[in-house]
């Protein structure tokens, strides 16, 4: 482990993903957390878990960005004391809690995901994880398979909560407190890696990333798969069901 992304989700998350990985990081979003260590992120979220435990989890990871790793920096940064943390918020506590609201209203939106989680193991292994992750970063018991809820005084108390903690426990000299805007030059000084010659990406402007998730992503490309299963062995069923009722 190289590199945590400690900024909570919406405060550039996807575009830092995306940024590390152009440098040649193996980075574990959101996305690599539930598919590939999906229980231990959960055991960590849930029942806590020791040094030892995180050293096994990341062992061959390079960065941890978004959800739930964020919120376990700590465990993370005392499980491999050389990481360097790379710290990110937005203007103001509103203009973070109004886009992380618009997030949740986008995946409340797409009725896709919540007729398709229920019914499938990974989708609803998927909504697990979503909803203990959600729970641990902002104690709310917001479920995938809802309506996403918000409460606005909460998650502006927790992210200032989160922020300010940062502030104080970390080391000084493994920090970058980063803003996109700066673009590659101090973040490649920062982690001591050249300057790509690509412009600087630009991720999950709107909450698009929902719709990418949703048409691109390996996870949901399993899910579908799963219900395409499912809907030819029920309409099996409903063909000997019938053949057996009325013929």
């Amino acid at each position: 482990m190289k590199v945590i992304m400690t900024g909570m989700p919406k405060t550039g998350t996807k575009t830092m993903s995306s940024a590390l990985r152009i440098l040649g990081y193996k980075v574990y979003d959101y996305r690599e957390q539930f598919w590939y260590l999906g229980p231990e992120f959960l055991k960590a979220v849930n029942e806590g878990c020791t040094t030892e435990e995180i050293r096994e989890m990341l062992q061959d990871v390079d960065a941890v960005t978004d959800i739930p790793a964020c919120i376990l920096w700590e465990e993370i940064l005392r499980a491999f004391p050389d990481a360097k943390l790379i710290h990110m918020e937005r203007a103001t506590e509103d203009e973070w809690d109004k886009s992380w609201k618009k997030q949740l209203d986008k995946i409340g939106s797409r009725i896709i995901v919540r007729i398709l989680l229920p019914l499938t193991p990974t989708g609803r292994r998927l909504a697990t994880f979503f909803t203990d992750a959600v729970r641990a970063c902002f104690s709310l018991q917001t479920r995938l398979l809802d309506v996403p809820r918000h409460n606005t005084t909460i998650c502006k108390i927790r992210y200032r909560e989160h922020n300010s903690h940062l502030k104080m426990a970390a080391p000084k000299d493994q920090i970058i407190y980063f803003q996109h805007s700066d673009g590659w030059e101090p973040l490649c000084k920062f982690l001591g890696v050249p300057v790509p010659s690509v412009p600087y990406p630009h991720r999950n402007k709107g909450g698009e990333i929902i719709d990418e998730f949703v048409k691109e992503s390996f996870i949901f490309k399993q899910i579908k798969k799963e219900f395409s299963y499912i809907a030819v062995i029920a309409v099996a069923l409903l063909a000997i069901t019938f053949y057996c009722v009325f013929i």
